[in-house]
Parts: C-alpha cells; sequence; structure tokens
C-alpha cells in the first residue's frame, strides 16, 4: 500500500484545477462517448486538448497527480497522467493505475504522457510484453509505438528486445488494432528492423490468425517485402 504526506498548498491546487474541469464539463460529449464504447463510470465529456491546455497551467507534482487520480473521473486521471513526474513513480504506482484504466483511451494516454519517460523503460517494456496480462502487453505496444515515431536517436536495441518477446498469440481486440500500426513504425526506422518486423510476424503468423492479420495488413503498407 502507498502513503503520502497531504500538503495544504497541493490539496488548494488539487481543488482549483479539478473545479476548472468540471467548469468545462460537456454533457453532449459525453453522451457521444458512450456511444463509442468508452463507458467510464465517471467522466465529463472535456476533450482531450482541453484537458492539456489545464495541465500546462500546473508544474508536474506527484501528491498532485495522486489526488488527481484517486478522484476518479477520466478527466482527472488523463490530467494525472500529464502531471506525475516518471522519477517519482514507482512499479507498485504503475501496475495499480494500469489495473484501474477503465478504458483504452485511459491507457494510451497514459502511455503517451508518463510510461514513455519511466526509469528503466526497456526492462519494464520486456516485462510488460511477456505478461500474461492484456493491458500490460498493450501498455508495452503502445509505447513502443510512440518511442518509435518520436525518439529519434533511440538505438535499436529497445525495437530489438520488443520484436522478439512479442507474445505467440493476440487475444485482445485493441492489441490486434494497434499492433500492425505500431511494427509499421518501427519498420520505417530502418531497413534492418523492417526486415526483423517481418521475419517475425511471419513465424507467428503460422501458428495465430490474428497475427496472420497483422502480417496482412503489414504487407499491404509494404508490398514490396516478399
Amino acid at each position: 500500500m502507498e502513503f503520502f504526506i497531504d500538503n495544504e498548498n497541493i490539496e488548494k491546487q488539487f481543488q482549483k484545477l479539478f473545479k476548472k474541469i468540471l467548469n468545462i464539463r460537456n454533457g453532449e460529449a459525453y453522451s457521444e462517448m458512450n456511444k463509442y464504447g468508452l463507458n467510464y463510470k465517471n467522466a465529463l465529456g472535456v476533450s482531450i486538448v482541453n484537458l492539456k491546455e489545464i495541465a500546462k497551467q500546473y508544474e508536474k507534482n506527484h501528491l498532485l497527480a495522486q489526488k488527481l487520480w484517486a478522484k476518479g473521473f477520466r478527466e482527472s486521471r488523463i490530467v494525472a497522467s500529464l502531471l506525475e513526474k516518471p522519477e517519482d513513480t514507482s512499479k507498485q504506482q504503475v501496475k495499480r493505475w494500469i489495473e484501474e484504466a477503465e478504458s483504452n483511451e485511459l491507457l494510451e494516454q497514459m502511455c503517451m504522457n508518463l510510461f514513455v519517460a519511466l526509469p528503466e523503460l526497456d526492462t519494464t517494456l520486456i516485462s510488460w510484453i511477456k505478461s500474461e496480462e492484456a493491458k500490460e502487453q498493450l501498455c508495452a505496444t503502445m509505447v513502443i509505438g510512440r518511442l518509435a515515431l518520436i525518439d529519434k536517436e533511440r538505438g535499436d536495441v529497445s525495437f530489438e528486445n520488443f520484436l522478439n518477446s512479442m507474445p505467440s498469440h493476440l487475444t485482445h481486440f485493441y492489441l490486434i488494432k494497434q499492433m500492425p500500426r505500431v511494427l509499421g513504425k518501427i519498420a520505417r526506422r530502418k531497413s534492418s528492423l523492417k526486415d526483423l518486423v517481418f521475419s517475425n510476424v511471419a513465424e507467428l503468423k503460422r501458428t495465430d490468425d490474428k497475427w496472420l492479420e497483422v502480417f496482412e495488413e503489414l504487407h499491404a503498407e509494404f508490398p514490396d517485402v516478399n
């Protein structure tokens, strides 16, 4: 169990920040979210663009992020992922946040805003992609895809380790949807990574129909690969 020493100033920031979120809640947008399967227990229909604008008004703070997460709203948890300090997170906290995330949208925001900067990231990604937990597999995939897109200086080892640790079977529908997109991003970095993507997926598709779907989608993007 995690314990935190409260701080009066941070509590005031939290109250003020959440009030800003409440002031721009959108009932119509909330109804649209439900139509698209974003069924949160607590949500206010505020756009991610607006949430990022609110987050920019505050410095990153571990306690503030904890308070926002504990509030339990979609919006407060997205802002929590924007304001948390990666270096202050514990493995226990990260695991708990993943378990408590109610949607793929929230997991994706956590990956883009926070998880890409976690300490010992390469080790964490391998642990996640080898996990039996579908959410952790999904997080590993979305994070490595984000790194492939934004981290131009990152060495090949991170991507090679991911490619060589991919699960033999895909079961989570959103992971199946994300995988060809992510592998395409990795393949576009350099020809040697593209070769590894296709050789590994070609092997995986022999025993899993979902990997066959991934292979076919990748081949449509890279028709030059045999």
